[in-house]
């Protein structure tokens, strides 16, 4: 009998999330930060009127959870934050000022006067928990801000071309150690500094190495794992959240390559079979029994396999979710450490979850959530998916409407400033001159985006230029990449309020606003003048804000 191992194994871009549930809820502790700002003028108070606070996420670097603080009109203020690891990394933002500091549960307090905001060159004054080091933190960054010979990456790679990883590591830790050593020997830093500092700077090295492995397609099996993840680091910062992003694109690639590598993937017959009976589609009770006897058996005949397309093509999405988690968790603990590997498991996870559908991420969550067994991670994952659901009633409210209406007769407004115009049995080049039109006397500015990161970040830069401009002179359409589930780019407009036109396509329509556009990537931008007159093909994207204003700005 031969294992059966066909494409539904392979590999495939994971898109999954969790849906959060209560039974996995676990109490996090609390800082509370206070501070006053002494000598607030009307006018400082007119052009900064709030304090930001805001810490990181192991799991999502690239992601400020940012608390504002208004200002009272003494200049005093207060915010709590929630704290998942025991120490954690926050930062303080006012106008243009900003520090970072370290909190633990309890109180903190922060300090400045607005006669010397920029004139000292530590104008903080701290309190509460962690005072003296956070004190001694802000000293240690203002001597590093004059400091002549900081890290500089440019520098760095060159020096570490055609290096060993080792010899590498080593290298570029040396250097991002300089400025802490140099201020040491001028004053005696307290030992809670010394942790919070060194390991940012095993951190900084870390990424630097996943990096350059990543980029050249390296394995890092030879460097020690405590060097570039420190077992013993209780202290959450930037630096170790970004090291971990890294590590996890690195292991991505690593595990990805494998599989190419090796033709096929890891899951078992009982794998997918349980995954089927639990998950399939309108099943029979004589089809579940196959699939019973398959997982105690845990192989099938090469014959069989029509028996397993048949039942995946009933829930092809969901089933291919599930058998993506499952193969990059059982590659990773075939080269990975049980940390690691715990890491990733919630990693995939939460990268996926602002491209996903509501009913994809409860699904999902649903069935890997139990695998994150590390209490802090799992404290993360849920709070990112939190984040992401939490306008799930508005969203929800929004799709239905979408479907409810009658999308021939135009454009329907899912939710405040959002407009869907779509139409499965007209052209593309129809529906797109429809939404041209119903805007001919404003500058238009068309974006076409795939459903990822890049897309969803560049759909929401897009929104910048909106503000930019009137209502009466300036018209932003949405050409989104289709996808399997229609529900998915509605969820997503709604989720991010991204106001204005979107023009839901099928895959057949889409070649003709693609013609339309002549786009050279999958993101592109288009600039149609007030009469209708297309200005700039492959104009300049949202988040090239400045470029993009001048061309808009030349039509209007």
């Amino acid at each position: 009998m031969k294992t059966l191992n066909r494409r539904y194994f392979y590999l495939l871009l994971f898109t999954g999330c969790f849906h959060y549930v209560s039974s996995y809820a676990q109490s996090v502790d609390s800082v509370i930060v206070t501070g006053r700002i002494r000598n607030l003028s009307a006018r400082l108070y007119r052009e900064a009127p709030t304090v930001f606070m805001s810490r990181t996420n192991i799991l999502q670097a690239n992601r400020e959870l940012v608390r504002p603080a208004p200002l009272n009109l003494d200049g005093t203020f207060r915010v709590s934050l929630p704290l998942i690891y025991p120490q954690e990394e926050l930062f303080f933002n006012y106008g243009r000022i900003s520090t970072a500091l370290l909190a633990s549960p309890g109180t903190l307090t922060i300090d400045l006067d607005a006669d010397s905001l920029f004139s000292t060159a530590v104008p903080f004054k701290f309190g509460g928990v962690n005072a003296q080091v956070n004190q001694q933190f802000a000293r240690y960054k203002a001597f590093e801000a004059s400091y002549p010979n900081k890290p500089d990456g440019k520098k760095l790679s060159n020096q570490v071309n055609n290096m060993g990883n080792e010899a590498a590591y080593k290298l570029v830790a040396s250097a991002y150690r300089a400025p802490f050593a140099a201020f040491a020997a001028k004053e005696k830093p307290f030992p809670l500094l010394v942790r919070w500092v060194g390991y940012t700077n095993r951190y900084n090295a870390a990424a630097f190495l996943y990096d350059k492995a990543a980029y050249e397609n390296d394995d890092l099996s030879e460097i020690s794992i405590d060097s570039l993840r420190p077992v013993d680091d209780q202290i959450l910062t930037l630096a170790r959240a970004s090291a971990m992003n890294r590590f996890a694109n690195y292991v991505t690639q690593r595990v990805s390559t494998t599989i190419s590598n090796n033709g096929k993937n890891g899951l078992s017959v009982r794998v997918l079979s349980t995954l089927l009976d639990r998950y399939g589609k309108d099943l029979t009770a004589d089809e579940r029994l196959r699939l019973n006897d398959y997982a105690l058996k845990n192989s099938a005949r090469a014959a069989d396999l029509r028996f397993f397309e048949r039942l995946v093509q009933r829930s092809p999405d969901t089933l291919q979710r599930l058998v993506n988690y499952e193969t990059m968790i059982e590659r990773s603990r075939q080269t990975f450490d049980g940390p690691a590997v715990s890491y990733m498991a919630a990693y995939w996870l939460a990268s996926t979850l602002p491209g996903l559908t509501l009913d994809f991420a409860h699904l999902l969550y649903d069935y890997a959530r139990p695998q994150v067994n590390d209490s802090a991670l799992g404290q993360s994952l849920d709070e990112l998916y939190r984040l992401e659901i939490k306008d799930s009633t508005r969203i929800r409210a929004a799709v239905q409407t979408l479907q409810n209406a009658n999308t021939a007769k135009g454009a329907v407004e899912i939710s405040p400033g959002v407009f869907f115009t779509q139409n499965r049995l007209g052209s593309g080049a129809t529906l797109f001159d429809q939404v041209i039109n119903s805007n001919r006397g404003k500058v238009i500015y068309v974006l076409m985006v795939p459903n990822d990161e890049a897309g969803r970040q560049a759909a929401q830069d897009a929104q910048r230029l909106r503000s930019a401009y009137r209502p009466r002179d300036f018209a932003l359409i949405y050409v989104p990449m289709p996808d399997t589930n229609k529900q998915v780019w509605p969820e997503i407009a709604t989720r991010y309020n991204l106001t204005g036109d979107h023009l839901l396509l099928t895959d057949n329509q889409l070649f003709d606003a693609v013609e339309r556009m002549r786009a050279d990537g999958e993101i592109s931008a288009m600039v149609i003048n007030r009469t209708g007159k297309i200005i700039k093909r492959n104009a300049p994207l949202p988040a090239d804000f400045e470029e993009a204003q001048k061309l808009l700005d030349k039509n209007l």
